[in-house]
């Protein structure tokens, strides 16, 4: 049997060493666009505003591939999958024929096309090569715009103001993490990223990046205001990376469709991580959710799967961690937009600045989110994902005395 799985990031190298296991003696043929795996995307922000080491990032060593008995493809995208051959097509030429498939392909960031966006001094941080390149470009850029305020344009923007650079944070809504935080819990995230001396501009979009000499050096927003600024970097989400499947009906605008089992409508074909589509755990709809420990999850069961072993996967839990200096956030399950017809029970303590909100459903946990005090947070987790009664609601108090 061979198998081939493309992308060497969370979910493909799980799938691959989860495989390993179960096909010892089986060719595995891992491709990457990159040259080299497995680094953590969620610490390019900390190598941005230096509290990393760059060494500190990667999650394997060179001999990784080595080691587990891997066939490499690096540096060298994939253009074509042919279904019906069994191919998988790369820009040099070659094409692999497979037995089984996994498309781990994941994500990259979303831009708006606008006018200017080709300038030098634009930006988005998703990769190692673009952590270099912004990194690369910030002595010339006295004044930063992010354009977006969820957790990676908040992550990012404060480690800019770390740097010693003047950030200006661009929301379309009303509050940062708008999708997934009331009102209390927002009010106090403002509080914590405007000590950190950034400005918040609620309410607002880009209209165009204007430039001088090839680099930026003003970004226009839908209300008529002008921003000057040396660099835009844009954090607004990511698209799947599924252009090679053009032609095919395994992918939609949305991402790859998976069943319960991540597998496509081939049965020779799974995906899994930020290139998948599958089930959300808490609605039973078809959800994108782009987080680390959801991709390795998928990457765990669609290696077993790939083997045959028919394993199931639960569904996506929405999680999200975010630490500012010394602020510390968790959400998961549902948010308030996604609660219509739940109990919320939330419970503030204001001289601290420690919130916490729970969502209930049919005497289930569906929802938190935690301010300031976070030590549960796994006991929460673990009520969600296991969808296991508790004694809730109550009536609202406070909990810290």
């Amino acid at each position: 049997m061979r198998y081939v799985i493309i992308g060497a990031s969370a979910a493909g190298c799980k799938a691959a060493e989860t495989l390993r296991r179960y096909a010892p003696n089986s060719p595995i043929t891992v491709i990457s666009e990159e040259a080299r795996p497995l680094y953590s995307r969620p610490l390019l922000t900390y190598l941005l505003s230096r509290e990393v080491a760059p060494e500190k990032v990667w999650l394997k060593g060179e001999d990784y591939f080595r080691q587990w008995n891997f066939d490499p493809v690096l540096g060298e995208p994939v253009v074509r999958v042919d279904p019906g051959a069994h191919a998988v097509h790369l820009l040099g030429g070659r094409h692999l024929p497979y037995d089984r498939l996994l498309i781990a392909s994941g994500a990259r960031p979303r831009l708006l096309g606008l006018k200017g966006e080709e300038l030098s001094g634009v930006y988005t941080l998703r990769t190692l090569a673009d952590w270099q390149r912004l990194a690369a470009g910030l002595p010339q850029a006295g004044r930063v715009v992010v354009v977006g305020a969820g957790a990676v344009g908040l992550k990012t923007a404060d480690a800019l103001a770390r740097r010693g650079l003047s950030v200006t944070l661009v929301a379309r809504g009303a509050q940062p993490l708008s999708r997934v935080l009331d009102p209390y819990a927002a009010a106090l995230l403002h509080a914590a990223i405007t000590r950190m001396g950034i400005e918040i501009i609620y309410h607002a979009w880009p209209e165009a990046i204007w430039g001088e000499a090839g680099r930026v050096r003003a970004l226009t927003l839908n209300d008529g205001r002008e921003i000057p600024c040396q660099a835009v970097l844009f954090s607004i989400g990511v698209a799947p990376n599924v252009e090679f499947l053009a032609g095919t009906d395994l992918a939609t605008a949305d991402g790859i469709t998976v069943d319960h089992q991540l597998a496509t409508a081939d049965p020779h074909i799974f995906a899994a991580g930020d290139c998948a589509h599958p089930y959300h755990l808490l609605t039973g709809k078809r959800a994108g959710y782009h987080i680390w420990p959801a991709a390795v999850a998928q990457g765990r069961v669609a290696g077993a799967n790939l083997a045959g072993a028919g394993l199931t996967y639960d569904g996506l839990l929405p999680q999200n961690s975010l630490t500012l200096r010394g602020f510390h956030i968790i959400t998961g399950g549902l948010g308030p937009l996604d609660a219509q017809g739940c109990d919320t029970v939330s419970q503030l303590d204001e001289p601290r600045g420690h919130y916490r909100s729970l969502i209930y459903r049919e005497g289930k946990l569906v929802g938190l989110t935690l301010v300031g005090a976070v030590e549960d947070a796994g006991i929460y987790f673990q009520l969600m994902a296991q969808q296991l009664p508790v004694a809730g609601p109550v009536q609202p108090g406070r909990l810290w005395g």
